[in-house]
């Protein structure tokens, strides 16, 4: 059966956050925008959009956007929502999960796929920080 989803298409011009080559980052990078990476980032990154990294890129964490292109290197799970790409110069060590994989010749890849369908949904940054209560299940009178 043909797809007839329409795919969120990768624009390399509508980048918002760029880490550059000489750049460190320890943490946590979350942008609702593109992220480029160039450099080294010891954290999680997550984007409500694209996450890139470039070949200089070296990243120990885990990934989490709607979609991943990876030319670098990454040690860490990569969660993509809509596609997952790993370019021939990719290296990946952890687990990726995507409705949409794409490998290319020559990657190095140790850990697990999976596809699901519908690759669990993101929560906002908002939504992750807020509280959760538990609801209680009240029997209700007749």
């Amino acid at each position: 059966m043909l797809d007839t989803r329409k795919l969120r298409e990768y624009n390399d011009n509508k980048a918002m956050t760029t880490i550059g080559s000489g750049s460190k980052i320890t943490g946590e990078l979350v942008c609702a925008g593109t992220i480029h990476v160039r450099g080294f980032v010891e954290g999680s990154i997550a984007s409500d959009d694209s996450v890139v990294l470039l070949e200089t890129a070296r990243v120990k964490g885990d990934i989490r956007a709607g979609q991943v292109i990876i030319s670098g290197h990454i040690k860490g799970n990569i969660q993509a929502s809509e596609r997952l790409e790993i370019m021939a110069t990719g290296k990946v060590a952890g687990n990726i999960c995507s409705p949409r994989i794409s490998i290319h010749e020559g990657v190095f890849f140790e850990g697990r796929c999976s596809m699901k369908e519908e690759a669990v949904p993101q929560k906002s940054e908002a939504q992750a920080k807020a509280p959760t209560t538990p609801v209680e299940d009240k029997p209700t009178e007749a």
